[in-house]
């Protein structure tokens, strides 16, 4: 079928000149590096390097609206905005872009003699300005971008750019917009902030998190805020061998002790990659069981059917009536008989709840900021967390997790080492990172958790030590495969559980 009048203006429009205005757009003295797509055709990302210094920076590259644009940008504004008050007039799920399209087609004679092409741009900064994040919204749709930070008005935002970390943006808030943004999107999320209540850390639409310091009541440059943006495609134990984080070798392994409900907390700083990490092991668990999660705020994707996802509550006014803290959950959730408790992140009381979870026969999985394990347990066994040191090893395996530079001088995240807890201060390494070599050392031939697996299910060592075997062939295959997202991964690693030999035949015979 040919394409009508609207179809070629629109097709012409993002052929030609939206791309020669993309063309203008590089400052000079730089290169551009990179260039791709965050919500084409109307923005893309330029990565540009400054001839001079060397300098990594981000642009965002956005289409303009023209002066008869801001024209039909302000009408359709003023009219949404007039729908918008009567609530007969927006549907449930009735989506953004439609309810614009609906305005749009009852209010015909006012829009039907301008291009298709401006009418789509003004559509795309109507969603961006009301239904999305305003000037970041285009950083919001770069699946690069991990974290998005700004320090007050006028400073540039500061993005986390997963190959070339943190790096100067091209937008800056001015005036009193910066204020109306944070109003708003507090606002969006359910939550108040106010120069009585200037810190705020909430999830956002999408599940990004967002934390908030408002105008100069605790920072002396105003209003700032960072969101850490949520992926919904999580990581599964398959791109983090690709990212080499891990090994095969550390991933077998994990799964051997997440199939026996062994406790795992994962160690590291912020931004270190934690929960990427937690969310990946879960990857790893018997589909059959049943997994509850606790959080202050839902960072946790775990793409796993029999799954219970907990979220901490705020007080309500000056006093706090109505909390519900991580250690209430903990305590509720252990009623419903998980087989695994997951904790976004342990630092008081209810990591008591949560060891005392464990000496009854839960597994454990959780984050924790410190640097080392030797560290983490110092902590556990101070308050206000006041964990008896006879209980931690009742937490059988560590994970470190480090932001480190890689040969080629770009950040990576490693898995350092993976110990195991003996006694309160007797560990033993099973995995050693070796940064001259970038290579995993294995240390599992006095491994207890796998020892402890052989006197659980009542094998060998030498079967223990088959089996793992076929659970690092399996993870290879997916690896050649190119099976990595975290569906598939799950879905394999189940069909492993409830027929092994069907799986390793299938392997064996190249399916």
């Amino acid at each position: 079928m040919g394409k009508n009048k609207e179809e070629q203006s629109l097709e012409t429009f993002l052929k030609s000149d939206f791309l020669s205005e993309l063309k203008n757009e590089t400052p000079k003295g730089t290169t551009l590096i990179e260039n791709y797509p965050l919500k084409a055709p109307f923005s893309y990302a330029n990565i540009l390097q400054d001839q001079e210094n060397g300098s990594i920076s981000y642009q965002v590259d956005e289409t303009k609206l023209n002066q008869q644009e801001e024209i039909i940008y302000n009408q359709l504004y003023r009219l949404i905005e007039e729908n918008l008050d009567s609530p007969e007039n927006i549907e449930k799920d009735f989506g953004f872009m439609s309810f614009v399209n609906k305005t749009i087609k009852d209010n015909t004679k006012l829009f039907q003699d301008y291009p298709l092409a401006s009418m789509e741009k003004v559509k795309y900064y109507l969603e961006r300005d009301i239904a999305g994040f305003g000037l970041i919204d285009p950083i919001m749709h770069d699946p690069n971008i991990e974290d998005v930070s700004c320090s007050g008005i006028d400073a540039p935002i500061y993005v986390w750019h997963r190959k070339y970390d943190s790096i100067p943006c091209n937008i800056k808030f001015q005036d009193a917009k910066l204020n109306s943004f944070v109003s708003r999107i507090v606002f969006r999320a359910g939550k108040h902030i106010s120069s009585a209540y200037p810190i705020s850390d909430l999830a956002l639409e999408g599940n990004h998190r967002i934390s908030v310091l408002y105008q100069k009541e605790v920072t002396p440059k105003g209003t700032s805020f960072t969101i850490r943006k949520f992926k919904q495609d999580p990581y599964s134990v398959v791109d983090l061998i690709s990212f080499g984080t891990i090994s095969v070798d550390v991933a077998a392994y994990l799964w051997m002790l997440m199939e026996a409900k062994m406790s795992i907390m994962v160690i590291g700083s912020t931004g270190s990659g934690k929960t990427t990490i937690l969310n990946a092991i879960t990857g790893l668990v018997n589909p059959d069981y049943k997994i509850f999660s606790v959080e202050d705020v839902a960072e946790i994707n775990i793409k796993h059917e029999n799954w219970f996802s907990l979220v901490a509550r705020t007080g309500f006014g000056p006093s706090g009536e109505g909390e519900i803290g991580l250690y209430d959950l903990i305590k509720s959730g252990v009623r419903h008989r998980p087989d695994y408790i997951v904790v976004g992140e342990i630092r008081g009381a209810e990591a008591y709840v949560m060891f005392q979870a464990m000496a009854t026969g839960h597994g454990g999985l959780c984050t924790m900021h410190a640097d080392s394990l030797e560290s983490a347990g110092k902590r556990l066994q101070q308050k206000p967390m006041d964990i008896p040191a006879s209980y931690l090893s009742l937490m059988n395996c560590a994970i470190v997790i480090r932001r480190v530079k890689g040969h080629d001088g770009k950040s990576t995240r490693k898995a350092i080492s993976v110990q195991e807890l003996n006694t309160a201060d007797v560990y033993h390494s099973a995995f050693k990172w070796d940064p001259k070599s970038d290579y995993f050392d294995v240390r599992l031939e006095d491994s207890v958790m796998l020892h402890r697996i052989a006197e659980q299910t009542g094998r060998d060592m030498e079967q223990i030590s088959e089996e793992y075997e076929k659970r690092k062939r399996v993870i290879k295959w997916l690896l050649q495969r190119g099976i990595r997202s975290y569906a598939k991964v799950a879905e394999n690693i189940g069909k492993y559980y409830r027929d092994p030999e069907a799986l390793m035949k299938k392997i064996e015979y190249g399916g």
